[in-house]
């Protein structure tokens, strides 16, 4: 196995058979080399029918692991067709690549980056093609939200130039925050210092920098923590710059920060973002892939994440990832589903 995944989950419930393939027996790949460990209770429980899958969350206590835990947990209790074994994972890209190359079955990624890689551009640019991965449910918006403060002379992100900046890590952050600068003929420097979100709302009040380049759904903790210092200013796109960014990025989609989210904040903003998402394997078979979003869409999230309903009915995104699906494309089982239950319309 190329990269391997960190941790197996720590739920006593979960540490079952981890088999590879739609077969009700398992089979060989990632996860197979523990099968061995499947508790016998489990397998007599099953009856050996259950068609066993593997998903990749992320890193342990974060939000895809909660996430991703809570699902299988769930589908694990209720299911007679599936059984489903939460794994951690070290990153999107690595998630990725092994629902690419059948080392597992479903797995959480940004659906952007989903998207570079069913495309072959930015960090994929002239790799190999990513023909395997389909997009099977969408989850919660991260939105691009710049934050300065209210006495500070920045009233648009044109007047960024020269600001002291900084940027989160990662490919997807840095393209974020480029397309909201350039769309102002804003440039981030080559040698911007990056930051965690948290930390970025510490510097700038310690004067270290000028603007938080946060990225997330909205309210956050960190920028609540802000105002507690003085009052924000969030800085949005314009109905122009933001077509600009749009028509050059289908793999993002229009957002709007809504006036009351922050304290002072008494206006709607115009912004953009992007969204999580669930991959599989384009070959899992269409009535385990519905079974599983049964089961999902069943549960009330909320109970983990104020956002938690985003994973499941309310979400709005699902025309907007539609309209690429000759570039980054449903599972068919889940475009059957979704179409049904009226979340895509053809």
């Amino acid at each position: 196995m190329k990269r391997f995944l960190a941790v197996m989950l720590v739920s006593a419930v979960l540490l079952t058979a981890c088999g590879n393939s739609s077969k009700p027996d398992g089979g060989a790949g990632a996860a197979g080399s523990t099968q061995a460990q499947q508790p016998a209770t489990e397998a007599a429980a099953s009856g050996g029918k259950k068609n066993k899958y593997t998903m990749l969350t992320g890193s342990s206590g974060a939000q895809y692991f909660t996430f991703g835990t809570a699902m299988a947990n769930e589908i694990n209790n209720k299911s007679e067709k599936i059984h489903v074994t939460a794994l951690t994972a070290n990153g999107v890209s690595e998630v990725i690549n092994m629902v690419q190359t059948n080392e597992a079955d479903f797995g959480f990624i940004t659906y952007d980056t989903g998207y570079m890689a069913a495309t072959n551009q930015r960090e994929y640019e002239n790799g190999a093609k990513y023909d395997n991965i389909r997009v099977a449910m969408l989850g919660h918006t991260g939105v691009k939200t710049i934050v300065v403060w209210a006495d500070s002379p920045y009233q648009t992100i044109a007047d960024l130039k020269g600001a002291k900046l900084a940027t989160a890590s990662g490919t997807s952050a840095h393209a974020l925050d480029s397309a909201a600068y350039g769309a102002w003929g804003v440039e981030i420097p080559d040698n911007v210092t990056t930051m965690g979100y948290g930390e970025m709302a510490q510097a700038i009040k310690d004067g270290v920098i000028d603007v938080v380049n946060a990225h997330g759904p909205n309210p956050s903790s960190y920028i609540m923590e802000m105002i507690s210092a003085k009052p924000i200013r969030i800085l949005g796109q314009t109905e122009e710059t933001l077509a600009t960014i749009l028509d050059a990025h289908p793999e993002w989609i229009r957002a709007v920060i809504p006036a009351g989210t922050y304290e002072g904040v008494d206006e709607d903003v115009l912004s953009f973002g992007n969204f999580s998402c669930i991959i599989c394997r384009r070959d899992l078979p269409d009535e385990d892939v519905a079974e599983f979003l049964d089961i999902v869409f069943g549960m009330d999230l909320t109970t983990l994440y104020a956002y938690g309903d985003s994973w499941g009915y309310n979400n709005n995104n699902y025309d907007a990832a539609y309209r690429n699906q000759d570039a980054f494309p449903f599972h068919p089982g889940a475009e059957s589903w979704l179409t049904e239950k009226g979340l895509i319309k053809k």
